[in-house]
């Protein structure tokens, strides 16, 4: 259906509801012809938001309201780690849940009190365990796990309510327990957090 040189639609027999379900059935039509399947890729390079995202996924995907609207991305980016690049939705959600900047959970050493967000990154650990690693005494490792899970606790309910209104997470959780534990064999996190808050309207 075109609209008028005045941007109008124009008149059309039949019921207002019988016109605005026509539109929208047309619109919907469009986005179908839009989108592919494959990974939430778009034929035109950008991404479907997959409805696969769960809360945190969405709550960490950096997005515009326009994005949200038009119910894509032109990639999966996090809002935290925004110079991290994904190729597609399976490895942005990794990412949310296993990046040490804001794991989902923690597993630990048992010999050091080392935090990982991976299973397989302790894994390694433990298979070739460092200096560092060597040096702690079994109450040194307990006292960092606690520790650790205490200010993990805190960084948790503090990026609820970032990701909620929009406020600056200063540091990733990796880089506040390096500067906790500089004697760790962590080598704090990569990736810079950079959830901004909201500009001031002046």
């Amino acid at each position: 259906m075109g609209a008028t040189a005045q941007g109008k639609l124009p008149w059309v027999e039949g019921s207002e509801a019988e016109l605005t379900q026509h539109y929208a059935s047309s619109v919907v039509q469009q986005q179908d012809t839009v989108f592919s399947a494959k990974d939430g890729e778009r034929e035109d390079g950008g991404f479907k938001i997959t409805r696969g995202l769960s809360q945190r996924h969405r709550g960490l995907l950096q997005a515009t309201s326009d994005d949200w609207a038009r119910g894509s991305v032109e990639e999966p980016k996090c809002r935290l780690c925004p110079g991290a690049e994904f190729s597609n939705w399976d490895l942005y959600k990794r990412h949310c849940d296993l990046s040490e900047a804001h794991p989902l959970k923690l597993v630990f050493c048992k010999h050091c009190g080392d935090f990982f967000a991976r299973t397989d990154s302790l894994k390694r650990h433990r298979t070739s365990r460092p200096p560092e690693c060597l040096s702690v005494t079994p109450t040194e490792a307990e006292a960092k796990r606690r520790e650790t899970n205490k200010i993990y606790e805190a960084f948790k309910k503090k990026l609820e309510e970032c990701l909620k209104d929009d406020e600056v997470i200063e540091t990733p959780f990796a880089q506040i327990i390096k500067q906790m534990f500089p004697n760790s064999s962590k080598r704090g996190s990569r990736q810079q957090s950079r959830l901004k808050a909201p500009r001031a309207e002046s």
